[in-house]
C-alpha cells in the first residue's frame, strides 16, 4: 500500500458518513441534505485532480444550448474563470466531466433517481462543442467519431441495481427506441458494487486493446465493461473509479498525464473485467454468419 490508496480508505470513510440516512427532523430539508452530500463528492474528486482543475457545480452553456443543473462539473485548465457579479458561468468547451451524484440508485422505474439521472446526462450529451484534437489523418488513421468530443458523463452513487441488470435495462431501451447508444452515461459507479463503463464506439476507445482477438470481433461496437474488485472491498472500487476517472478524454491538448496515476498501479489490487455488448449478442451473431465463422476460427488458434 502507497499514500494515495491510503488517502482512498480515508476519504471512503468521509464519503460514507454523508451517505448513512438523514437523521429524523432534518428530513424535509432536501436542499441542504443534497449540498452537503455533493460537496463531498466534490471535495474527494478535486483531492486527486491537480490545481489547474476545478469542481463546480450548475448549468453548462454551449454556443447554442444548456444543460440542466449538475452536481459536480469538473473543470480544465483551459476554462477561463467567467465570473459575474452573480455567478460563476460554466462553458462546455472547458468541461473535463460531469458528475451526477446519487446515493441510490438500486430501482429503475420510471420514477426512480436514476432515471432521473438520465435526464441530466442526456442534457449534458446533447450539448455540441468543439474541442482540441491532434489531426492523425495525415498520418493515415481514421478520423474518430463526433460522440468523443461530447462531455463524459458519469452518474456516481454509493447503492446501485446490479450491474447485468442495468445493462438489461439499457438493452431494452434501446431496442424499443427510447434511448440513443450516445445518452448512455460513460461510467456508473457505485462504491459497493464498482464501475459499469460504456462507449458506443468501443473500438476507438484506449480499452479496446485491452481485448483478445477474439473479443475484438464481438466487441467493437456499443460495448458496456464491468469493473470491479475481486474481494468486494469499496475501497479498491473507488481505486478503480479513480483510474477511469482520470483517463477520460480531456478537451484540450496537454503535454503531460496526471502523474498520480503511477500511484493506482498496485500489484496487491485484483480486479475484474467483464464485457457485454448494447444490442443482443445472439442477434448480432445470427445477422452475421461470418463473424461466427471468424469467431470460430480465432478460438481454435488460442486454444493451440
Amino acid at each position: 500500500m502507497n499514500a494515495v490508496i491510503g488517502s482512498i480508505i480515508e476519504n471512503l470513510r468521509s464519503i460514507k458518513i454523508i451517505y448513512e440516512p438523514t437523521v429524523q427532523i432534518f428530513k424535509g430539508d432536501r436542499t441542504n441534505t443534497g449540498d452537503a452530500k455533493e460537496f463531498t463528492v466534490n471535495d474527494f474528486i478535486q483531492s486527486y485532480l491537480t490545481n489547474d482543475y476545478r469542481v463546480k457545480k450548475g448549468k453548462i452553456y454551449s454556443l447554442d444550448s444548456e444543460s440542466a443543473n449538475i452536481d459536480c462539473v469538473v473543470l480544465a485548465p483551459n476554462h477561463p474563470n467567467l465570473i459575474t457579479p452573480i455567478r460563476e458561468v460554466i462553458l462546455a468547451e472547458g468541461v473535463y466531466c460531469a458528475i451526477e451524484v446519487k446515493p441510490d440508485i438500486s430501482s429503475l422505474s420510471k420514477t426512480s433517481e436514476f432515471t432521473r439521472s438520465l435526464k441530466q446526462i442526456k442534457s449534458i450529451k446533447d450539448l455540441k462543442r468543439k474541442v482540441d484534437r491532434l489531426n492523425l489523418k495525415i498520418l493515415g488513421h481514421q478520423k474518430r467519431p463526433d460522440y468523443f468530443d461530447k462531455i463524459p458523463a458519469v452518474l456516481f452513487s454509493k447503492k446501485s441495481a446490479d450491474f447485468d441488470k442495468i445493462i438489461r435495462h439499457f438493452k431494452e431501451k434501446f431496442a424499443n427506441g427510447e434511448i440513443d447508444k450516445e445518452e448512455i452515461p460513460d461510467i456508473i459507479f457505485s462504491i459497493e458494487k464498482g464501475v459499469l463503463f460504456y462507449c458506443p464506439y468501443f473500438k476507438d476507445s484506449g480499452y479496446y486493446n485491452m481485448l483478445s482477438e477474439p473479443q475484438k470481433l464481438l466487441f467493437d461496437g456499443a460495448v458496456f465493461m464491468k469493473v470491479s474488485s475481486q474481494e468486494n472491498e469499496e475501497h479498491i472500487n473507488l481505486l478503480i473509479f479513480l483510474m477511469m476517472f482520470l483517463n477520460l478524454e480531456k478537451p484540450h491538448l496537454t503535454m503531460s498525464d496526471f502523474f498520480i496515476k503511477q500511484y493506482f498501479k498496485n500489484h496487491s489490487v485484483k480486479t475484474e473485467y467483464k464485457y457485454r455488448t448494447l444490442e443482443d449478442e445472439k442477434e448480432k451473431l445470427e445477422k452475421n454468419p461470418d463473424l461466427v465463422k471468424k469467431l470460430a476460427k480465432l478460438m481454435k488458434v488460442e486454444e493451440k
